[in-house]
């Protein structure tokens, strides 16, 4: 039985799929559904049977942002401290969505603003519907992202393309977001589920300790100095080295090398 009430999350094969299903309103996000994904990241985080996770919409959208309505009331009721009280939970919401041990994989298919662009940008991979269009509408409400869309963004896509975006609060096709960097892949509407699910298997096949590793030192090192990097990749390495994953796979290679000669 589903436990959330703005989304279906199942799991298949060491693959959960997380579909959000307000369709009704372009799956826009309120303070449940954020409270329900805190939830749910939390669950994940331990859950060492699954490896991939894909986020998805319903519908024609993926994500219209946050809910207007919500966001009306909130911003008109709530006191400073009340909001930026909401507005910290809701960024270490997304934080755990990034730092999630599974491979994430944003299925995009459809229309995705506001801080469903900032959900994406959480995510791993970001597969997108030939119907996608991405929009970041903050400014012309007089507001910002602020769910970590302005750093991720900018780290994602540049400065210039960052700027073009938030600035001129314009939307862009599937097409150009991928030409930009914030996708890896566009897909015909039919095809994209497929593709997502194509990349998502791949992955579950993988190792978990090295896939893992290898995702919390690209996150984490971004912002390191080349010899601090070193440093940790190291460490990281020797307990790799140490697995019965690593010692599977060298033999399976080497097995495999043996046939090939």
């Amino acid at each position: 039985m589903n436990p959330f009430k703005t989304f279906k999350l199942e799991s298949n094969e060491h693959v959960a799929t997380l579909s959000l299903t307000r369709a009704q309103t372009l799956n826009a996000i309120t303070p449940q559904f954020m409270d329900e994904l805190g939830t749910a990241c939390e669950q994940l985080a331990s859950d060492v049977e699954t490896r991939v996770l894909i986020i998805t919409g319903t519908g024609r959208g993926f994500c219209s942002g946050l809910d207007l309505n919500a966001l009306a009331q909130i911003g008109t009721t709530a006191p400073p401290e009340e909001l930026r009280v909401l507005v910290r939970h809701w960024q270490e919401v997304f934080n755990a969505l990034e730092n999630l041990p599974q491979v994430t994989i944003a299925a995009i298919n459809g229309i995705t603003l506001g801080a469903g662009i900032e959900m994406i940008l959480c995510c791993d991979f970001r597969v997108a519907s030939t119907r996608a269009l991405f929009g970041l509408p903050e400014t012309k409400l007089g507001i910002i992202p602020d769910l970590g869309g302005l750093t991720r963004l900018t780290r994602t896509v540049g400065p210039s393309w960052a700027k073009e975006m938030v600035l001129r609060a314009r939307n862009i096709s599937a097409m150009e977001a991928l030409r930009i960097g914030l996708l890896n892949r566009v897909a015909d509407h039919g095809d994209m589920m497929g593709v997502a699910r194509k990349w998502a298997t791949q992955f579950a096949e993988l190792p978990p300790p090295a896939v893992r590793q290898a995702k919390r030192l690209i996150n984490s090192t971004f912002d390191m100095s080349l010899a601090e990097g070193l440093r940790v990749a190291q460490d990281a390495q020797l307990e790799l080295l140490n697995t019965e994953e690593f010692r599977t796979a060298v033999r399976a290679a080497a097995e495999e090398l043996m046939k090939e000669a």
